[in-house]
Order: structure tokens, then sequence, then C-alpha cells
């Protein structure tokens, strides 16, 4: 009987006291000295009976495993229910246009093969193909990701699928939901307004830290700043619309993410979002902004200085949890999909607009063909790394973006280490407030 090789464990994170963390699980329990010594023993010799309660119920929770087998089978299970996706909901990632008013130099659909926009034929087939899948899977909520390109250059084609998709579902005795991922340059209150007659949903914007910095990189085509419209149209939809805001950094960037932050909160914006969540910007060799003279270190640094800047500002946030990766990314889901606006269907958003990656078409009454991305399961090269089961060897389409590879993983391992710990020792805090820590004789797991 040992750990699992999925459990990760943080040492002293108060003095001669520790948290088991269960990737498996997002399960986490505090364990005293003796209890992890005791952990440690039980690799090699049998739990005395005085231990056996505590080492039935580690067990029992998944942070020790009786055999190699046991882990391999836990892991089976944990990815077939991942596959799932959400539960009972079709995922559509859906592309009006893959053209765009910015011009921002790490963007890969800069290096799209088109810029064009759905025409009304193939938005009609889209609607169908997608509306039948829906139907055939049984799934009773339909939810439409607008992505581009930039989604909002096609508000009219938003709001005409949005009203087909809300009256059909409704029909169906089902739901449906929306999200749209924006520059937010035009970003609008009646815009908003409209859609939300339609079911319930949300936006998400990019914010690339304070005015300085997201103006180097979030521009207009001829090279003008947008921190001012997009913070301008930020205010003006904030509380009426749940709101997300992501942002792409560089190393050494966290005092630009810490300027941003305080300025949402001087604006009153903080306790209007839903979340907040800042990563790294992915290389891109072949869009000109290669981020490969940082080191993984270097990025991990920033990322958790960041991270814990945002930490700082959770409780004033609608959704206070903080979190890390609980599954692999919609490439892996069984009921999710992309659609291109020339109707080619995706697994993976970001190869969309790349034929040799479809997997099918609206247009074509087949089944799916394997995504590509998959048939060379990269990850199988991660060994027992613990992050596997939420990294399924990372964004395998950004590498294949950047290396025209798809046998390889885009490791983040540094990353998920110092974001990992971080993270799960904040919220164990958080959770357990001033409370004395609590060892496994009395369990205390929080998932």
């Amino acid at each position: 009987m040992q750990l699992s090789r999925f459990v990760i464990v943080y040492r002293d994170v108060s003095p001669g006291e520790h948290i088991l963390f269960s990737v498996l699980t997002n399960g986490y329990v505090g364990v005293e000295d003796a209890t992890l010594a005791s952990v440690q023993r039980w690799a090699t010799e049998a739990p005395h009976p005085h231990d056996r309660d505590t080492a039935e119920y580690l067990l029992e929770a998944g942070f020790l495993t009786a055999s190699r087998e046991m882990d391999d089978q836990r892991l089976k299970s944990y990815l077939d229910r991942a596959a799932g996706g959400i539960p009972e909901t079709m995922h559509i990632t859906l592309m009006p246009t893959l053209a765009c008013d910015l011009a921002c130099p790490y963007c890969f659909q800069k290096e799209s093969p088109a810029f064009n926009r759905m025409q009304p034929g193939m938005e009609e087939a889209s609607v169908r193909w997608i509306l039948d899948r829906t139907a055939t899977s049984a799934c009773r909520r339909l939810h439409i990701q607008y992505v581009g390109g930039e989604p909002l250059t096609r508000k009219d084609y938003i709001l005409r699928t949005a009203e087909l998709f809300s009256r059909e579902m409704s029909a169906r005795g089902g739901a449906f939901t929306w999200n749209i991922i924006t520059n937010g340059v035009q970003l609008t209150l009646p815009f908003v307004t409209a859609l939300q007659q339609y079911g319930d949903g949300s936006i998400k914007i990019t914010l690339d830290g304070d005015r300085e910095t997201h103006d180097q990189t979030r521009i207009y085509r001829d090279g003008r700043g947008t921190f001012d419209i997009l913070f301008a149209n930020l205010k003006a939809v904030a509380g009426h619309v749940k709101v997300h805001v992501g942002g792409n950094f560089l190393p050494g960037q966290e005092e630009s993410y810490e300027r941003l932050l305080k300025r949402l909160e001087e604006a009153d914006l903080i306790r209007h979002l839903e979340s907040v969540r800042f990563k790294p910007v992915v290389e891109a060799h072949r869009s000109g902004s290669c981020t490969g003279c940082a080191t993984p270190a270097q990025t991990a640094h920033t990322l958790v200085q960041i991270t814990q800047s945002v930490q700082r500002r959770a409780p004033q946030m609608k959704s206070s949890r903080l979190a890390v990766p609980t599954n692999p990314c919609e490439l892996h889901w069984t009921n999710s999909y992309t659609i291109d606006p020339d109707g080619g269907v995706y697994r993976c958003p970001a190869v969309a607009g790349r034929p040799e990656m479809a997997i099918g078409h609206v247009q074509a009454d087949v089944a799916d063909k394997p995504a590509p991305l998959l048939l060379a399961r990269p990850w199988e090269q991660c060994g027992d790394c613990p992050y596997m089961p939420v990294c399924m060897g990372g964004c395998l389409g950004s590498k294949y973006l950047s290396t025209g590879r798809m046998d390889e993983v885009d490791c983040h391992k540094l990353e998920f280490e110092a974001i990992f710990r971080d993270t799960i020792t904040a919220r164990y805090r958080t959770e357990l407030g001033a409370q004395p820590w609590h060892s496994v004789g009395s369990p205390s797991v929080t998932d």
C-alpha cells in the first residue's frame, strides 16, 4: 500500500504539517508528521493495527493505492468521466469568422489559411448539424461558445443563431446557453441585452496587463492600442452579464498585472467579475512571437506572482473559489466540437480552419474521424507525471501550430508544480479559516 502516483505531498506548509493532494479527485487532507511517516512506511510493511482505520480511509478516498493496477483503473475511470465533458451538455465552439479587427502579434489566427466569414448556406447547414448532433446524443443542454477571429464582427450571426438554438432547445424541453470569447472592442450593452433574451450566458474578454503592457500587444492593424476602449466597454456591461477576464503574459510582467488588478478594484469592477485567469503566452514560432528565450522557471515564477495577486482579491469576486485545472481540455470530450466558417468540424479549437485537422464536415453524412491530434497519443511519454490526468500532454493544438508535429507533448510541468502548490495550500487555508490543521485521525477532506 502506497501513495497513488497522482497524489502530491506538500510538505511543511506549516511546521510539522503537510497536505496530501489528489489530482484525480481534486481532494486534499492535512496530515501531521507521524501520519506522513506511517504512510511512507506502509509502502514496505502492513499498517499497524492502530493505523488500520486511517489506512483504509486514505485508500478509499484515493490517496493510497494497493497496486499500480488499482491506480491504472482509477485513472481509466477518471478519464471515462472526463470524456463526458460538461454533463448532459453538447458543447460547440462556433466560429462565424476567422477575421479579426485586431493584429495581436502572438495570435495563431494571424497565420490562418482563411480569413473568411461563414456564408448563409453554411450557416444553415451548421445549425442543422448542431441540432441533429445534440438530439442524437440525448443532451438536454446546448452550449454554444462563439469565438473567431473576432466573433463580435458578426453580431448579426450570433443573434440570429442564438434565437434559433433557443427556440429549438425550448421546444425539446431543454436549455440553450452561450458564452463569447472576444477582444471586447465592439462589446456593447445593447448587444448583450439583446442576446440575453435567448438564454443565460457570459462574456470573456482579454486584458494583457495594464494600459502600457496591453497596448503593446492588443493592437489595431494600424498599431493603436485598445486598452481604453476595452476598459470602457467592460465598465458598461459589468453587472449586466457574467464577465470573465483573461490575459496572456510574458515572464517578468507581474507588476503590470498587479497594476491592472488595482485598476479593476478602483473602478469597482472586481466584484462584478466571475473569474480572473491569466496564462503564459503560448510559444508561436510561426507568428514571429516566440517566448523561447524565457525559461520554464521564469514563466512559472511570474505565473505564481500573478496568481497570488488574483488570490488576494478572490473574496471580492462572485466566484471566489481558488481553482486549478480539474479535467483535460475539450479535445478529449465526447460531446464537444468546433465548427469553422467553412463548415469543417474539429475537436480542437486551436486548429480550426486547418482542413488536415478536421474530423468531418457539416454537409457530409459521415461518421466522425478520429482527431488527428490524438492518434499518436503523445501523453504516453509523460510516464508517472502526477498532472497527466488534467494535462494529457498539454495543448496539443498549440504544439502542432508551433512545430507542425503531433507526436510531442506541450509540457508545462514546472508551471503546474508552482501553481498547484500555491493555489491548493491557499485554498486549504481559506476554507479552513483559523481552525487548526486536521490529521486523518479526524479526517477533513475538501473536494
